[in-house]
C-alpha cells in the first residue's frame, strides 16, 4: 500500500507539472498571436500625444543585441497589479529598463511611485527619440546612452526590467555586473523579465523565479533567503525581548505585593 501511494503522488505531481507547462506553452502560442493587435492602442496613443513609441525594427540586430520591439501592453495590468501589492506602488525602489528602446516601459513606471525611473539603450537613435518621447509626456526620466555591459549605475537600482534585449553571452556579462554591484551597495534584487528566453541564466546565477504572469512575463529575485532569515532572527529577537519583559513585569508585581505586605 505504501507503495502504491508514493505512485500515486509520482504521477500526480507529474500531471501538474505537465499542466503547468502545457499552460505555459498555450500563453505562448497566445501571446505570439496577440502582439502584434497589442500594438494598436500603443499606436492610438501615438496619435493622441503626438510620440513615436509604437513600430518596429525587425532588421535592427547587431552585436548579439536584438532589434527594438515594444512591449506589449497586455502584460503591464499584471505588472502593475504586482507592483502595487508587493512593492508599495515603488515607493523606496528604483528601477533600470535595460534596453529602453523608445521608452515605451520608461512612460509605464514613471506613472508610478518609484524614487528613480532610468533606462539605458545602446542605440543613439533611439536614445534621442525615447528622450523626445518623455519630454513630450512630461515624464522625470533619465536616459542613458550606455552598453549593458559597461554600465557603472547599476548600484543605484534594486528593479531591473528586461524584454529580452540580447543574447546568452551578454546577458551574463549584464548579470555579472549586477551581481557584483552587491558588493558596495547590498540589497534585494528584482528582476521582471518579458520574454525570458534566458531564464534558466538567471537560475544558475541564484535568481528565484517568484512569479510567472501567464503574459509571458517572470519575476525573479535576489537575497530572498537572507532576507527570511534576517526576519526569522528578528521575530525570534522580538518574542525573546517580550518574553523578558513580562518576567521583570511579574517581578515587579511580586515585589510591590510583598512591600504592600511588609508595610501592612
Amino acid at each position: 500500500m505504501i507503495i502504491r501511494s508514493n505512485i500515486g503522488n509520482k504521477t500526480r505531481n507529474h500531471s501538474v507539472n505537465q499542466t503547468g507547462q502545457n499552460m505555459r506553452r498555450l500563453c505562448s502560442k497566445l501571446y505570439t498571436l496577440t502582439y502584434f493587435p497589442s500594438l494598436i492602442p500603443l499606436k492610438v496613443y501615438d496619435i493622441v500625444h503626438k510620440t513615436r513609441f509604437s513600430g518596429t525594427d525587425p532588421d535592427g540586430d547587431k552585436d548579439g543585441r536584438f532589434a527594438y520591439f515594444p512591449s506589449s501592453v497586455f502584460s503591464f495590468p499584471s505588472l502593475g497589479r504586482y507592483i502595487r501589492r508587493n512593492m508599495q506602488n515603488g515607493r523606496g525602489h528604483s528601477v533600470l529598463d535595460i534596453g529602453c528602446g523608445k521608452g515605451f516601459v520608461l512612460l509605464f513606471f514613471s506613472r508610478l511611485h518609484f524614487d528613480q525611473v532610468s533606462g539605458i539603450e545602446y542605440d543613439q537613435a533611439l536614445c534621442r527619440l525615447a528622450a523626445k518621447n518623455l519630454k513630450r509626456t512630461r515624464s522625470t526620466v533619465s536616459i542613458y546612452h550606455s552598453d549593458a555591459t559597461d554600465f557603472p549605475g547599476y548600484g543605484n537600482y534594486d528593479t531591473f526590467y528586461l524584454y529580452n534585449p540580447f543574447d546568452k553571452a551578454i546577458m551574463e556579462q549584464c548579470l555579472d555586473r549586477i551581481l557584483s554591484s552587491l558588493q558596495q551597495h547590498p540589497r534585494k534584487l528584482t528582476v521582471f523579465y518579458c520574454n525570458p528566453v534566458h531564464g534558466d541564466l538567471l537560475k544558475e546565477k541564484g535568481f528565484q523565479e517568484v512569479k510567472h504572469f501567464y503574459y509571458k512575463t517572470t519575476i525573479y529575485h535576489y537575497g530572498t533567503d537572507i532576507l527570511k532569515k534576517t526576519c526569522r532572527r528578528n521575530q525570534q529577537l522580538t518574542k525573546h525581548s517580550r518574553k523578558e519583559e513580562s518576567g521583570f513585569r511579574r517581578n515587579d508585581k511580586r515585589d510591590t505585593k510583598k512591600r504592600y505586605r511588609n508595610d501592612r
